[in-house]
């Protein structure tokens, strides 16, 4: 019990990043992050994607309400919404202290970047759907259909 309050509490964080990555584009009078700002938070909202991804493998393993697991559902979708906004031009190559794993096709094939998670956002969202309805079997399906969508742009535009 206490890693899933853990897991609720990290999860929310994904859309709090969203949010902040957010506010600095649309207030250009408040000063812009650095690129290891924006670096470090996709790194820290790619962290807290994954927590979701377990706080809700972890709900399906135990049988746990599936409706508590909207939220991270959602999360997951708010954060593939913004992903390709935290992958600006003079982010590519990263700093001695916070090195990226980002592959430089992430810029040189913009296009296929923004639907891999265009893709992304509307799995998670259908995800969230199958939560709301507490639909056990479509939940547990739809989330390996949300891995695999997440892989997939791994796949091809990270370096592991």
């Amino acid at each position: 019990m206490r890693l899933r309050s853990h897991l609720l509490a990290v999860g929310g964080g994904t859309a709090l990043a969203a949010t902040i990555a957010l506010s600095f584009a649309a207030a250009p009078e408040l000063q812009s992050p650095t690129p290891e700002q924006i670096i470090a938070a996709r790194q820290a909202a790619l962290d807290l994607s994954v927590m979701d991804m377990a706080e809700m493998q972890l709900a399906l393993k135990e049988g746990s309400d599936l409706k508590k697991q909207v939220y991270p559902a959602t999360s997951l979708m708010r954060w593939a919404k913004v992903l390709p906004t935290l992958f600006p031009a003079g982010t590519e190559k990263g700093a001695t202290a916070l090195p990226t794993k980002a592959r430089p096709e992430i810029w040189s094939n913009r296009a296929d970047f923004e639907k891999a998670a265009a893709n992304y956002a509307e799995q998670a969202s259908k995800l969230a759907d199958f939560a709301r309805a507490a639909d056990a079997d479509g939940f547990g399906t739809q989330l390996k259909v949300v891995s695999k969508a997440c892989d997939a742009c791994h796949d091809k535009f990270k370096n592991e």
